[in-house]
């Protein structure tokens, strides 16, 4: 490059935050980090917040999209003043901000009503110059592991010091049409042949390419160092390795079963390296271009470095097999009606068999209870002589779903079971190590309610369905399934509370049940 072209160069980009710096005069006195990308963000933002805050500083949190209403998660009473620059709570020493949705007219969404939105430029502004680190959610995934962000996004607040990108180590080995918001297969490739050329960044790069610490002027005049957020967080553990790590890693060798008439062409699973540089292409250099001011960092949240501290031994597998199936063929009973040579209950019941073995190998160990009320299955499963599944029978299955549910969660609790997980006897094509790799991920979550969910991206809608997981050792869980009645299932339960709740995603073949005769087909 000719030496008078880099000089011009040099002195656009320093004018560029010459004029930055007069704009957002009032944001000197805070750091502002915006985290975007998938999952991972929210739990990375309140550990980083709640450091710093023992730390001594001033720390506060917003967003530039949604986040849920801290109040709602931790069951404060909300007090809200309607003051922008107010806190809406403050929780180990971190001060939420935001405004609450379904206000000034627009429509009221119970949903909505669990989510705080982003506060006005100049309560924005107030916020910066009365803290010292400001951290804003400035991106949205639906929970979901990976991301390859639409145009417009993310969205930054005015004087970002610094964006992470946050990307969900739960991705590794999952199909990347599965678990990759706005999945797209030509940018993925592009990512995937970008991983064999020159390393993404490493944490503590600037967007320009230098690699300085970040100096910060504090309220008080003195010069103090803000270290590198992602450095202290290392989001993998080489020095030991955990057995729930392990399940993760291996859960997808199970012999699988039957495949779905409509599966589409298997796909490579995601590695690692294709994550890091899916950052890199869609998010970072983008980023360096369009504000080559603003320092880039990439973060990969270890769900399953989390998951270490679960102690997760004793789980209960429920399989539902009370219905009816009254859509399925006049009088013909549908879970015991033939499919691809055996009862179609029986497919359901040995991939649960299946993931208990392997479960078991890494200490988790696995009961299964088969909630029933016809003779026939109660007595196959009794001649399967296996002493860890037994038949419970359902008096009560006019009643719906959830007699089965109220079954079950009596049998676990009996067993002692911290984690209870339902199962539909129709679903023949949820495979064994599909089902370990739920319940793995589901512990390490450390969340008290957990769910297979199917993304939509054309509609842009998220379905919800069984299998689902409930800790109950958390949350009440135990109490609130006991309470259900009528035939809505434990899935109200799920969408009460999203924030609790951690949603595997997987292919719509994968959860399809088989609700009429021609769908055995």
């Amino acid at each position: 490059m000719p030496r008078a072209y880099r000089r011009k160069q040099i002195t656009y980009y320093q004018r560029q935050r010459r004029g930055k710096e007069q704009e957002t005069a009032p944001l000197r006195h805070a750091l502002v980090i915006a985290v975007a990308g998938a999952g991972g963000k929210s739990t990375y933002i309140r550990q980083q917040a709640e450091r710093q805050a023992r730390e001594g500083k001033r720390v506060a949190v917003t967003t530039t999209t949604h986040i849920y209403n801290p109040c709602v998660q931790y069951g404060i009473r909300e007090s809200w003043s309607g003051d922008e620059t107010e806190p809406m709570a403050v929780i180990r020493g971190v001060a939420y901000f935001g405004r609450p949705q379904g206000m000034d007219g627009q429509p009221e969404d119970t949903q909505q009503s669990w989510k705080l939105g982003p506060v006005s430029p100049d309560a924005f502004r107030q916020i910066c110059s009365r803290y010292d680190v400001v951290y804003v959610e400035a991106d949205g995934s639906r929970s979901m592991p990976a991301k390859i962000p639409l145009e417009g996004e993310p969205v930054l607040p005015p004087g970002t010091d610094e964006v992470v990108i946050v990307m969900g180590r739960h991705a590794v080995g999952r199909p990347p049409r599965a678990v990759c918001q706005h999945y797209d297969v030509d940018r993925l490739e592009a990512a995937a042949r970008s991983a064999d050329g020159s390393p993404a960044s490493d944490r503590g790069t600037t967007a320009g390419g230098g690699t300085a610490p970040d100096r910060r002027t504090a309220a008080d005049g003195s010069e103090a160092s803000v270290r590198d957020t992602a450095a202290d967080s290392s989001p993998v553990s080489d020095s030991s390795e955990a057995s729930v790590r392990n399940i993760a890693a291996d859960s997808l060798k199970v012999a699988g079963g039957i495949t779905a008439p409509e599966d589409q062409e298997p796909q490579t699973p995601l590695t690692e390296a294709q994550l890091r540089h899916l950052a890199e292409a869609c998010y970072i250099r983008p980023l360096r271009i369009r504000y080559p001011w603003i320092r880039s960092t990439y973060y990969l949240s270890d769900m399953y470095r989390l998951g270490e501290k679960e102690h997760v031994t004793d789980v209960t597998f429920i399989l539902m097999a009370s219905g009816f199936g009254r859509r399925y063929s006049g009088s013909e009973n549908k879970l015991l009606a033939d499919f691809h040579g055996r009862p179609l209950y029986l497919h359901a019941l040995e991939h649960l068999k299946k993931s208990a073995q392997q479960l078991r190998s890494y200490q988790v160990y696995v009961r299964t209870g088969v909630v029933t009320r016809y003779p026939e299955i109660m007595q196959q499963t009794a001649d399967m002589q296996d002493p860890d599944i037994t038949y419970l029978e359902n008096h009560m299955a006019e009643e719906g779903i959830t007699s089965s549910i109220r079954i079950g969660t009596r049998k676990a609790i009996a067993d002692h079971a911290q984690l209870a997980v339902f199962f539909a006897a129709d679903m023949p094509y949820l495979d064994a190590g599909q089902i370990t790799r739920f319940v793995c991920d589901c512990i390490c979550s450390g969340k008290p309610y957990g769910c297979m969910a199917v993304r939509d991206e054309t509609e842009r809608t998220v379905t919800t369905t069984v299998p689902g997981a409930f800790r109950l050792d958390k949350g009440q869980a135990a109490d609130r399934l006991l309470a259900l009645h009528g035939d809505r299932g434990a899935m109200q339960l799920i969408r009460q509370r999203p924030w609790d709740t951690y949603y595997f995603y997987t292919e719509p073949s994968s959860i399809r049940d088989i609700d009429q005769k021609k769908d055995s087909r």
